[in-house]
């Protein structure tokens, strides 16, 4: 098969895997079992040729990134929160729907502040996803649904549940409430505030590179010290395990080992794509394009922080996959140092029930855009997700018995 670098994102208690055509979630359920759900990539605007040039893909995979990253980081939550929910009513004997939307309401509003955590717990695909001639595999028709072939005999991916089924329409206005706040917090804590900070400060003395240089490394410190806060919180600390386990099995894909727990164990959990590493190289970028901006009147010094943003992810991401492709050289292994540093926080090693999530996303992922899974790799039991009885989705008014059977 053609060599594609997957990628991936930690969620709550599972990981997400973007292949080329195609992404799959996999999630461990409160009960013990594993759910699984796939989403194309290949369609709307992530289908435009335009949108895989150089620089303009790396605006879409952090859109994409942000958006269907957010959506899922939620979607984890709240089977955790219903599972919780439901475990609570059983054990008193009495309660209802509202209250399990209650429980994960206040889970999903739990979770705003970590949200800028979204593109931090990613590991970038190399290429835009729905890249054209995806998939090399055995499936003629990589991401078209009828061609995905399944060796665990589960329900092709056509039937799994597409990402429009979760939440319903509200949830999708709360989750893109969710998303701009989630934006806000990030360019006022790590872009607004160190350029007030510095301003106040060495700004009063020195109005040059002094200022800029500052400025940076304002930004630098609050973004170590929001990351060492956060990874305090339980949970965070859970989420940055899975991050682990998701590096350490692309890791194992890459190397061209079965995909097994044993495997996955003989890797670190830093990756050179990682969505941390990505952000370091942001930040270091920001300072020679602020530098470059020059003194300006506070109002612009505002908006060009603003403005330059896209123009710095685009870099940053072209960057990053320069870096991960001449990984080998000494040189750029030394340059892309402080990624891997900072991944010691964002990252922690998993324990194995972690990783086999970590594989069945990963191999859910190569099944949907019709590759094959490395021979002798670990066949997991799981179940596809059900949105009514996973989601809660019969809250919103759709009944449904439970899940589709596991797979034998």
């Amino acid at each position: 098969m053609k060599r594609f670098h997957y990628g991936g994102q930690a969620l709550i208690e599972g990981v997400l895997m973007r292949g080329r055509s195609a992404l799959a979630v996999a999630l461990r359920h409160p009960d013990g079992s594993i759910v699984w759900a796939t989403e194309r990539l290949d369609l709307g605007l992530r289908a435009r040729r335009a949108m895989r040039l150089p620089f303009l893909r790396g605006l879409v995979v952090l859109y994409d990134t942000l958006v269907t990253g957010t959506r899922w980081l939620v979607r984890s939550a709240t089977l955790q929160a219903l599972a919780a929910e439901e475990a609570k009513k059983k054990a008193a004997g009495a309660g209802g729907a509202a209250g399990g939307a209650s429980g994960a309401a206040g889970t999903v509003l739990h979770s705003v502040l970590r949200l800028p955590l979204v593109p931090i717990l990613g590991a970038a695909s190399d290429e835009t996803p729905g890249s054209a001639g995806s998939g090399s595999g055995s499936g003629s028709g990589s991401g078209s649904g009828s061609s995905y072939t399944d060796p665990d005999a589960t329900p092709p991916a056509s039937s799994s549940p597409a990402a429009e089924e979760g939440l319903g329409k509200g949830w999708a206005v709360a989750v893109g409430g969710m998303l701009v706040v989630a934006l806000v917090f990030g360019v006022g804590i790590f872009f607004l505030l160190p350029l007030f900070l510095a301003q106040a400060t060495v700004g009063r003395v020195d109005q040059g590179f002094g200022l800029q240089l500052s400025e940076g490394l304002i930004r630098v410190v609050i973004f170590i010290g929001y990351l060492l806060l956060v990874s305090r919180a339980p949970d965070v600390r859970r989420t940055f395990q899975y991050h682990g386990a998701e590096h350490m099995s692309i890791h194992t894909l890459e190397a061209g080992d079965p995909l097994t727990v044993a495997a996955a164990r003989k890797y670190p959990t830093a990756h050179p794509r990682c969505g941390t590493e990505f952000l370091v190289v942001v930040l270091l970028i920001s300072i020679l394009a602020f530098a470059v901006v020059g003194k300006l009147a506070p109002v612009w010094l505002v908006v060009s922080r603003i403005v330059l943003i896209p123009v710095i992810a685009a870099v940053s991401y072209e960057l990053l996959q320069l870096g991960a492709r001449h990984r080998d050289r000494a040189l750029v292994r030394w340059l892309w140092s402080p990624g891997i540093w900072v991944q010691m926080i964002t990252t922690s090693q998993p324990s194995d029930d972690m990783i086999e999530v970590a594989l069945v996303s990963l191999e859910r992922a190569l099944i949907a855009d019709g590759n094959e899974i490395p021979p002798g790799s670990a066949v997991l039991a799981c179940r596809p997700l059900s949105p009514a009885a996973d989601l809660g989705a019969v809250a919103g008014g759709a009944e449904d018995a439970g899940g589709p059977e596991a797979a034998p």
